[in-house]
């Protein structure tokens, strides 16, 4: 059997994980993505037989026997049945794992995730702009128009809790006419998955530490003065996973997760939201599968697409992977109404709006005028990333954003005195990713960046001031409308389409805990997801919930609104957007749906082949009048992680390249309906099957590895007195080329892969003598440019025949690394220990000799017994 290990880049571990490798996804410069680890010890054994099978009860029951009577010693953490067959355990000694995964009725052995909830990034809006929201989502005339809030359907929110006490929120919990009716704590607030694994449920799952539950579950039902959610007459099931932070990482073990979604099936819910994004890129991780089997059993399922999107292509990962999982992108909000900061000074006086503190338990607040200085730190540089010479006792710092993380720029100014530290952007948006750190006890806020260049200005003047209280002020965001730049990208690594649509997400206004403010304005995918959730609960009251999981689905993505490129004359790939941004008015008024809803070109296909024809069904839900339809092609931009000179690009290369220059036909995407003859015509309750033939632009060089797409526009005119007429949205996706042939390391002009010394970057040469001990080892070292199902590192001899195994050197289900600091190349340690076995349970000693190091890397959608299916590295001679 073999261990998965579903993940996105690979560290350093301790030897009690072999086999698994760590992988964290995070940004060392305002380090706020969500990222996932490994719980050293902890798997999940997956059994044979599918979920809520007749097999279950007996398969476990076995298992339980055969556990016992191996003498293995072992923990059982949690039994599931219903959305995954198998159990969670704690392994001692782990290499007894090879000895479990070969029981008859395990399949398989997961390691056990830990994952963040999607980092929201503060904001700071205290006023009521979710409704700048509604306005362009058609919430607003769905509540007034047509009546619709969502009673009577039940939503479950798997996240970190709610103040239920909060007047916007009901301030109750299950009395009668209380919105929350169903939850649990799974965790309790000491909870932590790393530092404190064992979970200790409080009697209810009310947050009061955290607020991204609280903020998440207002956007869905807020029914208050000051919010108002998408969905504010639903029922609610809260399922508590995250304790306070603080306590270590702020994860959740992936168990812990499976057990509230469980408890949510149980419950039944209508909908789940779970703004939980990131770590494995693949859709057959356990918490992905799950969420599909949820969608199986008629549950609609809404998970946010994550916050790496400076990340590049990749980056949206699971639960949100999982089929039929509704993956949420984040569009930012029109208005921002956020805290103001007061600035006078000889040639200033203004005011100017600020995020929320890094940190919410130092609030950044000085009612008394405080000044405000801009030193340079010990090395020169104005970003204050490295100490202090001077004393800056009771005054504020403003530093440039950049270089560093905040808590890096918080602690320096905190050594030299300051009581406050005021960060500007050096991009156009507001945002504050945390600075929470036991040594940081300043607070710490962002400005925009022509703030931050007045505040300098001015300073050259003279004096500077500030003061900063609870008043508010409200501007235009100049982002409206446009895909949130943290939002992720896709493809999947099977080149399935993701995200699926887009929402509000970016500066929005929502509930908080009391004992945290009460109110409060995030940005994040989180905030994206809730509202596709209450989007659900209106569809599905509309229809008075007799409508499929799939239908809603349908209505949701296909009545989107795909936004345009800010950059070309295009419209903005499907791989940012997925279907565009939901309008719920326009979902609930649509008399057709098409299936699918979204065309993903996964499947492997020469580099001539000309054209792609795909089968598309039009249904016309009118009782009573023909439509007649018609399909515009409307090319979006064109996308590629790789430079002209083949370089790896983390932000995606795009075509066209700028909105000014003349754009040849022939490198943008075509498609036209195939058949019969147009305009198509669909009788009243009938539908109509639709060839619909592709051709991906010609222009481009598949050299330059280009994922095309665009949106089949499906113009739709009905023949009643009123002539009702609407458009849907068909994204779609594909690779230039074959996608099979790529390969997955990095290019040779990238450095990697190599072998050094350990704790050196310096390049072993080939033919070099090394004495292997405990204080002489070797590194090799790898980037992985794309998602891998299979990644083997082996040592090999003089006639290439395979020794064994490295130290992590079989893993499976790994997404590509990143470009951060951290992230950006994976490796292996060589201390003469080698494995015989793809568990790593099987250790013997490598006599001396002369060795090279040998990577299989599977190229994508290719057979892992196919061995010409790898892409091969050798190392030199040592």
């Amino acid at each position: 059997m073999m261990l998965a290990a579903a993940l996105a880049l690979c560290l350093a571990l301790s030897p009690a994980t072999r086999g698994v490798p760590v992988q964290h996804p995070s940004s060392v410069q305002d380090a706020s993505d969500a990222f996932t680890t490994i719980q050293s010890g902890s798997y999940f054994l997956e059994f044979n037989s599918d979920p809520a099978s007749p097999s279950c009860e007996d398969e476990h029951a076995k298992f339980a026997q055969l556990a016992k009577t191996s003498g293995i010693k072992l923990h059982t953490r949690n039994t599931f049945k219903r959305l995954f067959n198998g159990v969670s355990i704690d392994l001692p000694n782990t290499r007894n794992l090879e000895r479990l995964t070969s029981l008859p009725v395990v399949k398989r052995a997961w390691p056990m995730q830990m994952r963040s909830r999607s980092a929201a990034i503060p904001s700071s809006n205290v006023a009521p702009n979710l409704m700048f929201a509604h306005q362009h989502t058609g919430v607003d005339k769905a509540h007034k128009d047509l009546g619709l809030d969502g009673s009577g359907i039940k939503v479950g929110v798997i996240d970190t809790g709610v103040d239920y006490m909060h007047p916007d929120l009901g301030a109750c919990w299950k009395t009668p006419g209380c919105p929350f009716q169903y939850g649990s704590d799974f965790v309790g607030d000491g909870y932590d998955s790393s530092a404190s694994p064992n979970p200790h449920p409080g009697p209810d799952p009310r947050d009061t530490c955290d607020g991204h539950g609280t903020h998440v579950t207002g956007i869905i039902a807020a029914h208050g003065s000051q919010v108002r959610g998408v969905a504010p007459g639903v029922t609610l099931g809260i399922y508590r996973i995250f304790g306070c932070p603080g306590n270590g990482t702020g994860q959740a073990a992936d168990d812990v997760i499976l057990k509230a979604m469980e408890a949510a099936h149980a419950d039944g819910m209508d909908i789940v939201n779970m703004s939980l994004g990131g770590g494995s890129s693949w859709r057959e991780d356990p918490l992905s599968a799950a969420a599909a089997r949820l969608v199986l059993e008629g549950v609609v399922m809404v998970a946010s697409a994550g916050n790496d999107g400076a990340n590049g292509l990749y980056t949206s990962g699971s639960p949100g992977l999982g089929a039929g999982v509704i993956n949420v992108a984040s569009f930012e909000n029109w208005m921002i109404t956020c805290m103001s900061i007061d600035i006078v000074g000889t040639a200033a006086n203004m005011s100017i709006v600020r995020s929320t503190p890094g940190n919410s338990k130092y609030q950044f607040t000085f009612e008394s005028p405080t000044e405000l200085v801009a030193p340079l730190d010990s090395t020169g540089s104005n970003e204050g990333c490295a100490p202090y010479a001077g004393n800056f006792t009771n005054k504020i710092l403003l530093v440039k954003r950049g270089s560093c993380t905040f808590v890096e720029k918080a602690q320096n100014a905190q050594a030299a005195g300051a009581a406050g530290v005021l960060v500007y952007n050096y991009e156009v948006e507001l945002m504050s990713p945390t600075s929470v750190s036991p040594n940081v006890t300043i607070p710490l806020v962002v400005i925009k960046s022509d703030d931050g260049e007045a505040i300098l200005n001015a300073l050259k003047q003279g004096k500077v001031m500030l003061t900063a209280t609870n008043h508010t002020m409200s501007v235009p965001n100049p982002l409206g409308g446009q895909i949130s730049r943290f939002s992720s990208s896709g493809p999947d690594p099977e080149l399935y389409l993701s995200p699926a649509v887009g929402a509000p997400g970016g500066n929005i206004f929502s509930t908080f805990p009391l004992a945290l403010g009460g109110y409060t304005s995030l940005s994040g995918t989180s905030m994206a997801s809730p509202y596709i959730a209450g989007t659900a609960a209106l569809i599905l009251q509309s229809r008075l919930k007799k409508i499929s999981v799939d239908e809603v689905r349908q209505l949701v993505l296909e009545s989107a609104h795909p936004a345009a490129s800010t950059n070309t004359t295009k419209m903005l790939s499907p791989l940012r957007q997925g279907s565009g941004l939901a309008n719920i008015f326009d979902s609930l008024s649509s008399l057709a749906t098409i299936d699918p809803p979204q065309i993903s070109i996964n499947n492997t296909e020469p580099d001539t082949a000309p054209t792609f024809v795909r089968i598309l069904t039009l249904y016309n839900h009118s009782p009573a009048y023909y439509l007649t339809c018609t399909m515009t092609n409307l090319p979006a931009d064109s996308v590629s992680s790789f430079m002209a000179n083949g370089s790896f690009a983390a932000v995606p290369r795009v075509w066209p390249e700028n909105n000014y220059t003349a754009v040849p036909q022939d490198t943008l995407p075509r498609a036209v309906i195939d058949g019969p003859a147009l305009p198509i015509r669909v009788a009243p309750g009938g539908l109509q099957r639709i060839r619909v033939r592709i051709s991906p632009p010609t222009g481009l060089s598949t050299d330059d590895r280009w994922f095309y797409g665009g949106y089949l526009r499906f113009n739709l005119l009905w023949d009643d007195q009123d002539g009702t007429s609407q458009s849907l949205h068909v994204p779609y996706s594909g690779f230039l080329g074959d996608y099979s042939k790529l390969d997955v390391l990095s290019v040779p002009d990238e450095g990697l892969p190599y072998i050094s010394l350990k704790g050196s970057t310096d390049r072993l040469e080939d033919s070099s003598h090394i004495r292997m001990d405990s204080s002489h080892r070797l590194s090799v070292h790898y980037r992985l440019e794309l998602p891998t199902r299979v990644l083997k590192l082996q040592l090999v001899d003089d006639k290439n025949a395979t020794l064994g195994y490295l130290p992590y050197g079989f893993m499976e289900y790994l997404g590509r690394n990143y470009q951060s600091s951290r992230g950006r190349y994976s490796n292996s340690t060589i201390n003469g220990t080698l494995y015989y076995d793809s568990d790593l349970t099987k250790a013997f000693a490598a006599a001396p000799g002369s060795y090279r190091v040998r990577i299989d890397a599977l190229r994508p959608l290719r057979d892992v017994d196919d061995p010409d299916g790898y892409q091969v590295w050798y190392s030199p001679r040592f």
